[in-house]
C-alpha cells in the first residue's frame, strides 16, 4: 500500500482485556468485595439484558444515520463466517487533507462496552455541536461497531454466553492443505469459554479464532494465493512451533479480519483506536484500587520476517514516540478531575505482529491500547456507565487533540511515568494465558 504520509497515529481504544493480551499473562480477581468492586459472586445471575444484540445493535446504527442529516454513512463492508453484517459508519471520507481516525471494536465477543460507548460517540459526532463540528472539520473518522457478532451472539444451553472466539472451524483440506496441517496457534478447538468467575471453562462446543491474532503487516496477503503456489510450504509453516506462534504474523484465514483490512487499505488511517477488556489489577502493592483502564503504546518488540516473501517489518521509534504521545493525551484526558479513573497501568508490552495493531504499528502508525476491566462473563452489566466512560473520554481527546494540533505537542515521558502492570486484586488472584 502507497503511504500518504511518513507517519501516521493509531489509537486501540482497547479494552485489551483479551484483545492482545490472550497470550500474555491476565490477572483475575476471585469473587470478593475489594475496593472499586463489585464483583460477580458464586451463584449470582448474570444479565445480558442491557447490552445490544446484533439486531439491536444494526437498528441503533440506522436510526443515527437517518438522524445524523448526512454527517454518517453507514456501509456494510463484509460478512462474518456465521453469515452476520459488518458494518462501518463513516464519518467524513478519506480526505488526505484530513486526520483520518478509524475506530474497531468488539473484535473479541465478549467484550462488549467498546461498542456501546462507540455509538454514544457516534450519537456525539452526529449532534451538529461546536465541538463535533471542530472535530469533523479536520479529522474523518469512522467506526466498526462490532467485528466479531458471531461470539457475541454465541449461545450456551439456550442462553445468551458470549465469547471471545470467532465461529470457524479449520479443516485444512478445504482449504487445500494436507489433512494433518496443524490449525493456527490462536485457533480454539473446543469451543471454549472462561466460566464466571474465571473458575474453570465452559464448553460451548463451536470452535473459532482469536481474530485479534489473525491480521498481518502486509495489507495484500492472501493465505490461499500462497496455499495455491506451495501448499506444502504453508503447511510446513504451521506444523513447526518456531513460524505457529505469537511472535509470529498471522495468516488471514477469517473473513472477519480479511475484511476489516480492506477498510484499513481504503481509509489508510492516522489513528486506529480499537476497544477491549480485560481482567482485573490492582494498581499497586500499596495501593489496592482495581484498575479500571490501562494503556499500551507498544505491540511488537522484534522486526519480524515474512517467510512467504522475505519482507521485513520493524517499528520505527518516530512511530513509537507518536505512540506515547497518543497514550500521553489519553492518560492526562483520565486523570484531568476524572477521580473514578485514577487507577491507571500500562499493559505488559507484547510481540503480535499479528495482532490488529501489531500489524498496523509496522505499517508506520502510531498506537494506543486501551484495556478496561471486566468481561461479560466476569463483571455482568455491573459499572457499565462508569467502563464506557473510560473508553468514551481518551477517544474524544485524541479527536480533539488531532482538530486542534495539540496532541503533536505532547509530552512521550508522560507516557513512560504511568504504573506497570502490579497486582492481581486479591491473593486468590488466577492467571492465564
Amino acid at each position: 500500500m502507497k503511504k500518504k504520509k511518513a507517519l501516521r497515529y493509531i489509537l486501540s481504544a482497547g479494552l485489551l482485556a483479551s484483545a492482545i493480551g490472550g497470550s500474555s499473562t491476565a490477572v483475575f480477581a476471585e469473587p470478593v468485595t475489594t475496593p472499586n468492586g463489585p464483583w460477580i459472586q458464586d451463584g449470582q445471575n448474570i444479565s445480558f439484558a442491557g447490552l445490544m444484540s446484533n439486531e439491536q445493535l444494526e437498528k441503533q446504527l440506522k436510526q443515527i444515520e437517518q438522524t445524523s442529516n448526512g454527517k454518517m454513512v453507514l456501509e456494510q463492508f463484509g460478512t462474518s463466517n456465521d453469515g452476520n453484517p459488518l458494518y462501518v459508519a463513516k464519518f467524513g471520507d478519506n480526505d488526505p487533507n484530513k486526520k483520518r481516525v478509524l475506530v474497531y471494536t468488539q473484535i473479541h465477543g465478549n467484550e462488549p462496552l467498546g461498542t456501546e460507548a462507540v455509538v454514544e460517540l457516534m450519537q456525539k459526532l452526529s449532534s451538529g455541536s461546536k465541538e463535533a463540528k471542530a472535530i469533523l472539520d479536520k479529522v474523518s473518522v469512522w467506526f466498526v461497531p462490532r467485528l466479531n457478532p458471531d461470539g457475541t451472539a454465541n449461545q450456551y444451553e439456550g442462553n445468551p454466553y458470549p465469547t471471545r472466539y470467532s465461529h470457524q472451524t479449520w479443516n485444512p483440506e478445504e482449504l487445500g492443505l494436507p489433512a494433518d496441517t496443524k490449525a493456527p496457534w490462536y485457533y480454539n478447538a473446543a469451543g471454549s469459554e472462561r466460566a464466571p468467575n474465571n473458575d474453570g471453562n465452559v464448553v460451548y462446543g463451536i470452535p473459532g479464532f482469536d481474530l485479534n491474532r489473525d491480521f498481518h503487516p502486509d495489507y495484500d496477503f492472501d493465505i490461499q494465493e500462497e496455499i495455491s503456489k506451495d501448499p506444502a510450504k504453508v503447511a510446513a509453516v504451521l506444523n513447526n512451533r518456531e513460524s505457529n506462534n505469537g511472535s509470529k504474523a498471522s495468516l488471514v484465514f477469517s473473513p472477519e479480519t480479511r475484511a476489516l483490512t480492506t477498510v484499513i487499505k481504503e481509509l489508510d488511517p492516522d489513528v486506529a483506536i480499537d476497544v477491549h477488556h480485560r481482567g482485573f489489577n490492582r494498581l499497586s502493592e500499596e495501593d489496592s484500587r482495581s484498575v479500571s483502564i490501562q494503556l499500551l503504546a507498544q505491540f511488537t518488540t522484534a522486526p519480524y520476517v515474512d517467510p512467504f516473501n522475505g519482507k521485513t517489518y520493524e517499528l520505527k521509534p518516530e512511530v513509537l514516540t507518536l505512540s506515547k504521545k497518543v497514550n500521553a493525551v489519553a492518560y492526562e484526558a483520565l486523570q484531568r478531575g476524572n477521580s473514578s479513573y485514577g487507577a491507571i497501568q500500562k499493559y505488559p508490552i507484547v510481540n503480535y505482529p499479528g495482532s490488529g495493531l501489531g500489524a498496523i504499528q509496522l505499517n508506520g502508525t502510531a498506537t494506543m491500547l486501551i484495556e478496561i476491566k471486566g468481561q461479560t462473563q466476569t463483571l455482568g452489566q455491573k459499572q457499565n456507565g462508569m467502563l464506557k466512560e473510560t473508553a468514551k473520554i481518551p477517544v474524544m481527546a485524541v479527536l480533539n487533540g488531532l482538530a486542534d494540533g495539540s496532541l503533536e505537542k505532547a509530552d512521550p515521558a508522560v507516557y513512560d511515568a504511568i504504573p506497570g502492570t502490579a497486582l492481581g486484586i486479591s491473593p486468590g488472584d488466577k492467571h492465564t494465558h
